[in-house]
């Protein structure tokens, strides 16, 4: 992607670091891949609350995969209920753990800790509900690897800096792939994770709160007045 602004990226990196830092625990995500998998498909439209709300809904009524496996949708939907869209989120957990089980013959993807990068990132773009974002996820917060997942907070944040153009589409790989090549790999995981809190704290998709934002003074958006609250 020729128009992406690198400079301003890693000015921005710098500046979330120091807002940031040390922060990671407040997103929840899951050190077992299958669980990570499945956390990501309940983070689909919701926020960091009632995403952590919803997981331990559904872990409190399903202790095992094994007990997620037998149940029904309509069942699994019951426990979910606080993050929404809960009857097509518990068809996607029934679908992946049917493939899951099909491919591996467990409830496991531990077998992708001794995978390539990108082999990791093949298989887990065969399984139902992981998109490049879900799948980049579980490589960098399960499988340790440096990826850089571009989630909506990221896309959105990314736009309206100006580090992309604002004709960008979310989905359209060659973005994520260029985003990621834009990190040096030893800064993905922190960048992300302020991304995302950043996203979920104060540049909010609707009334951001740009008065608070330590990168406003970078912003294409705040300095041509986009997102200023009137006065």
């Amino acid at each position: 992607m020729s128009q992406l602004n690198r400079a301003k990226l890693i000015a921005v990196d710098r500046a979330l670091d120091g807002v940031y830092r040390g922060a990671e625990k407040a997103l929840g995500n899951m050190r077992d891949p299958l669980d990570e998998a499945i956390y990501i498909i309940l983070s689909l439209q919701t926020n960091l609350t009632r995403l952590r709300a919803t997981w331990a809904s559904l872990r409190a009524r399903f202790p095992r995969l094994e007990d997620l496996e037998g149940s029904t949708p309509s069942a699994i939907a019951s426990a979910l209920h606080r993050g929404g869209l809960q009857l097509q989120k518990a068809r996607i957990i029934k679908d992946l753990l049917r493939q899951v089980r099909s491919l591996t013959g467990s409830l496991s993807l531990d077998h992708l800790r001794l995978k390539s990068d990108e082999e990791a990132e093949r298989f887990l773009l065969r399984l139902p509900g992981l998109s490049w974002k879900a799948a980049r996820c579980v490589m960098l917060y399960s499988l340790g690897r440096c990826a850089f997942p571009v989630d909506v907070n990221t896309f959105r944040i990314a736009k309206r800096l100006g580090v992309i153009p604002g004709n960008s589409v979310y989905r359209r790989k060659f973005l994520h792939d260029a985003l990621q090549d834009a990190v040096p790999p030893e800064r993905r995981r922190s960048l992300h994770v302020n991304l995302v809190l950043h996203g979920q704290r104060i540049c909010l998709p609707a009334k951001p709160r740009c008065a608070e934002c330590p990168v406003r003074l970078v912003c294409n958006t705040y300095r041509s007045g986009g997102n200023r609250p009137s006065t």
